[in-house]
């Protein structure tokens, strides 16, 4: 399903992203770092181009190498601390953004699979069905 100008904004309303289009994937996280980014099993993410992102406002980060080598700058509200976008070292050229921000919008994108799946928790059965890689997938 194609996305057009999907409009999110975090919890104070202080910065916004408009999205362009679909994203090229759409995956769950349970890697150590993501889980402590949200304080959950995993996050869900979904990768667009930086072509395809208008960001307006303002955002603080935290960058970090990851347990995976990669370098991760989570980008978060500087009032509320809602998560807008992470950049991977890893992705060039494209965002992780968590489908979280998109509200009801995110009803479009289902996850196709889960990385790091390694680190999930035994009570966690989101990723069941999806394919299910240890570290990064294969491709």
């Amino acid at each position: 399903m194609e996305a057009k100008d999907i409009r999110a904004e975090c919890a104070c309303g202080q910065a916004k992203l408009v999205l362009s289009g679909p994203p090229k994937t759409v995956m769950l996280c349970a890697c150590r770092d993501c889980q402590k980014s949200t304080g959950s099993d995993h996050s869900t993410l979904g990768m667009w181009a930086d072509a395809q992102i208008t960001f307006i406002g303002d955002s603080v980060f935290y960058a970090k190498e990851a347990e995976s080598g990669a370098t991760i700058a989570r980008h978060r509200c500087p009032n509320c601390g809602t998560p807008l976008f992470g950049i991977s070292s890893r992705l060039a050229g494209h965002q992780l953004i968590p489908l979280g921000l998109l509200g009801e919008q995110a009803n479009q994108f289902a996850p196709k699979s889960m990385i790091f799946a390694r680190s999930k928790y035994e009570w966690d059965h989101t990723s069941d069905g999806l394919a299910q890689y240890t570290t990064y997938r294969d491709s």
